[in-house]
């Protein structure tokens, strides 16, 4: 029912060319008090605890802060403006405290404030066929992984985040039911018993219609499972705990999505993933046959935001490009549906678009967990 009224809520935004940006982030409800602080002078706001970090903004002469978090050592403090609108980290020497207030009540934190990078024009050139179907570097990911360790990620989950095509029975699920065929890739069951427990998994970043934006806004959370002012990705990294999350977008958002919109909060995701302590694998996406050129461009973006983060990229793109009519259905924007099941990796069967997405997902799966995981 949930997903049902969501789905109607996003096509009727969408419907009226509205496109959906995050607003500012609302400070995360904290169940420790808060401090209000005043700004002696022009303060300086940055992404992370460290003059080195980006500068996120400079707040006015004697504004009014609230303080959330602190470091260890209480230098720097994380707080947000009183209308919600710049929130980062900021020195403590630098605000005037309430007499009774004490800085070592407040949570210690190292969360890091997003700050979206400039647009890089490189991807223009970036040719798809050019990127392995399965990575081969993995770039930053074994960091991420010692990083989600010590945040209590589990090792043996996988996420699911993306539209329709990511959730959908087809997608993995038959993997963790156990009603597949492996063929000749009978060596994919480690990493199929590896993640055994989450394949089938109803993920709540997933589902049809979820563009960019969504999966960002805390309004397009399932008020069922998730906290008040959590977007339906932090959602599904809390309740699930992933290790790695397999991330595809793009086939909604070139219908909905302007290019700097979706750059911009492609980047954002891959952030939050990181700082989350979670192996993003970024997966280029399926054509859509009536907006060809626009469908590269975009999957150009997510090459470019994977090299750009160092993270892991799957190119389902170029092993969809040798099926016939590149995968899809006659309708030439889904994947074409499997001639016996989806877990049926053998024969004529990987001619389809579902099947041969799955093959390659765990593939790219087995790669990142042996290469960074183990």
């Amino acid at each position: 029912m949930f997903r049902r009224l969501i789905c109607r809520i996003l096509a009727l935004t969408l419907a009226g060319a509205f496109i959906l940006t995050p607003p500012p982030a609302p400070p995360p409800a904290r169940a420790q008090d808060t401090i209000q602080a005043l700004t002696h002078y022009a303060l300086t706001v940055y992404s992370g605890p460290d003059r080195a970090d980006p500068i996120i903004a400079v707040l006015n002469p004697h504004a009014k802060v609230i303080l959330e978090a602190r470091t260890i050592d209480t230098v720097w403090v994380l707080g947000h403006s009183t209308d919600s609108m710049v929130r980062g980290w900021m020195e403590s020497r630098y605000l005037a405290l309430p007499s009774e207030a004490r800085l070592p009540n407040l949570i210690v934190s190292r969360e890091i404030m997003f700050v979206p990078a400039p647009s890089n024009p490189a991807y223009h050139t970036i040719n798809l066929e050019d990127y392995p179907i399965i990575p081969i570097r993995m770039g930053r990911a074994r960091d991420i992984f010692e990083q989600g360790r010590l945040l209590g990620m589990n090792p043996r989950v996988v996420a699911k985040i993306g539209d329709c095509i990511s959730d959908n029975r087809h997608f993995l699920s038959p993997f963790g039911w156990n009603q597949y065929n492996l063929g000749q890739y009978g060596q994919l069951q480690g990493v199929i018993s590896q993640f055994s427990e989450s394949l089938a998994y109803d993920s709540q970043a997933a589902y049809d219609g979820l563009v960019t934006s969504a999966v960002l806004d805390p309004v397009f959370a399932n008020p069922l499972a998730c906290q008040p002012g959590e977007s339906p990705l932090l959602c599904e990294y809390r309740i699930h705990k992933p290790g790695v999350a397999v991330i595809m977008f793009g086939a909604q958002d070139l219908l909905f999505t302007d290019v700097e919109h979706f750059e911009r909060n492609l980047r954002q995701i891959v952030h939050e993933t990181i700082q989350a302590g979670v192996i993003p694998i970024l997966s280029t996406f399926p054509g859509n046959l009536e907006t060809w050129d626009r469908a590269v461009q975009y999957n150009q973006i997510v090459a470019q935001v994977a090299l750009d983060y160092d993270v892991p990229l799957m190119n389902l793109w170029r092993a969809l490009e040798r099926l016939p009519n590149h995968g899809l259905n006659p309708d030439g924007r889904h994947l074409s549906l499997p001639i016996t099941t989806s877990g049926d990796l053998t024969g004529t069967n990987l001619q389809r678009g579902y099947p041969m997405r799955n093959l390659v997902t765990l593939q790219a799966l087995d790669t990142v967990w042996r290469s960074a995981m183990y």
